[in-house]
């Protein structure tokens, strides 16, 4: 079964994570982009892939937020406990949980502050070292 890839969907806007798990299921050195372990964090939970075009959002808490949630047009409950709340949505229905759960943005820069900042680190920029010792050349600013 397929499921909503967060980082080609949502990944140039907010920043996506792994589960905890991942590590557990795939190993210390998995590299492998496995979508049904990505999830969005949130300011008041986080967002992750439920199956098809089916997104899932889960509170930290139980209060205003996991209410308002559950009230969503198309939102289904899945889960209601004492420590917050899980439903269920249609991807479509993005824009209203993200208002409701304030995803983590990544920083967006602009062409002149991206400009700014190239010049400002030029000087922290990788240079290539010395030549190979059997040439004659020698290093510039070495000892």
């Amino acid at each position: 079964m397929e499921c909503v890839n967060l980082k080609e969907r949502f990944g140039k806007r907010f920043k996506v994570r792994y589960e905890e798990s991942r590590r557990a299921d795939r190993g210390d050195g998995a590299r492998l982009p496995d979508p049904w372990l990505m999830i969005l964090l949130c300011q008041r939970g986080h967002i992750f892939p439920w199956g098809g075009d089916r997104l899932a959002a889960s509170t930290d808490s139980p209060g205003a937020t996991a209410r308002k949630l559950a009230a969503l047009p198309g939102a289904i409950l899945h889960q209601d406990g004492a420590d917050g709340m899980t439903v269920v949505f249609d991807v479509a229905d993005f824009a209203a949980v993200a208002a409701l759960m304030h995803p983590r943005r990544r920083r967006q820069m602009t062409e002149a502050q991206r400009a700014a900042a190239t010049e400002r680190l030029a000087k922290y920029a990788f240079r290539p070292g010395c030549k190979a010792p059997e040439t004659s050349a020698v290093c510039v600013g070495r000892v």
